[in-house]
């Protein structure tokens, strides 16, 4: 009688074990199903400008934003540690801010290449590559892309899927104050685009900018936070171009 009991009493056990792992299991996949239709947005910023890049840390915090920060550097910098411990993305723009359309084979080899192993010594991994002008060809694309998994681009906007964001060219618009005559015409336009990718399903638009402040090649602090404000009202996702690569 007693192990009658006993056996019922583990069979029930089993039965509510198969029934806890498959409620945990179908809440997984529908959470991944839920983050592959996430629209979304990739954030980056040119060149190096420490002071600015690092004063907004908070706010970028404070949305819930993580961003890519293209560098101009020969060698990783304290801020570069520190922009990964908050979760943001370390990607390269070449040494010297060299258009590389103008470089011969070696610079180009020297500027955008060698970096990558000089960073990874020092703990960080250079995966995605910016064209500094926007400075690109399909001969360069095909160089870069055997020692980075995507290189992005400027001056156009294209929606993409994320299942595009692991491999390839990823073009991009400029969010400089100089490209908007006014804040009402920054705002029609993030808003426009904003509206077409809560329309979609994972779907991604890249932005970028460079130094945070009002001249301008910058974005004012105010019109940054509009984008990031309206994003997560949105509940539109900030994603860095590492994230998407390994998706």
């Amino acid at each position: 009688m007693k192990d009658g009991n006993m056996k019922r009493k583990l069979l029930a056990g089993a039965a509510a074990f198969v029934i806890v792992a498959a409620v945990v299991l179908g809440g997984i996949k529908l959470y991944r199903i839920h983050q592959m239709n996430q629209s979304g947005i990739l954030l980056a910023f040119d060149d190096y400008s420490e002071d600015s890049w690092r004063a907004n840390f908070e706010l970028f915090s404070e949305y819930g934003a993580k961003v890519t920060f293209f560098v101009n550097l020969s060698e990783p910098t304290e801020f570069c540690y520190d922009a990964e411990k908050e979760g943001h993305e370390i990607g390269f723009h070449t040494v010297e801010h060299v258009n590389l359309k103008e470089a011969t084979e070696e610079a180009v080899y020297q500027q955008a290449i060698a970096p990558i192993e000089v960073f990874r010594k020092e703990g960080i991994e250079l995966t995605t590559f910016a064209y500094p002008y926007g400075a690109q060809t399909e001969q360069l694309d095909e160089m870069l892309l055997e020692h980075y998994n995507v290189v992005r681009g400027a001056y156009h906007l294209e929606l993409h899927g994320k299942h595009e964001l692991r491999k390839g060219f990823v073009d991009s618009m400029s969010l400089d104050n100089a490209n908007f005559d006014s804040q009402e015409a920054y705002e029609q336009k993030i808003m426009e685009v904003l509206n077409e990718l809560k329309g979609g399903k994972g779907r991604v638009a890249s932005f970028y900018s460079h130094v945070i402040g009002d001249g301008e090649w910058c974005i004012s602090t105010d019109r940054l936070e509009f984008l990031l404000r309206k994003a997560k009202e949105m509940g539109l996702q900030f994603y860095t171009f590492q994230e998407l690569q390994y998706w």
